[in-house]
């Protein structure tokens, strides 16, 4: 089973949304000197961490569910 573009558009833009704010708090917090660089960086690291996570999270939710699939139908016979 594979999801639908439109559900891993949305899980993405939720992800994006909710780490661009943790990393706006987050670049707040330790602002020191250049605090637009600080924001940046922390925004872009977030998004980039959680990103990736989703990505793997998805992928491997496909494949667990696709075998899950195939295990139930080899029982069935």
């Amino acid at each position: 089973m594979i999801f639908s573009k439109k559900t891993k558009l949305i899980f993405y833009l939720l992800v994006v949304s909710f780490s661009t704010y943790i990393g706006y708090i987050l670049g707040n917090a330790f602002c020191v000197d250049n605090c637009s660089l600080t924001l940046i960086s922390n925004i872009l690291i977030t998004n980039i961490i959680t990103l990736s996570g989703v990505f793997v999270l998805i992928n491997l939710s496909e494949k667990s569910i696709t075998e899950w699939n195939e295990e139930n139908s080899y029982e069935e016979e």
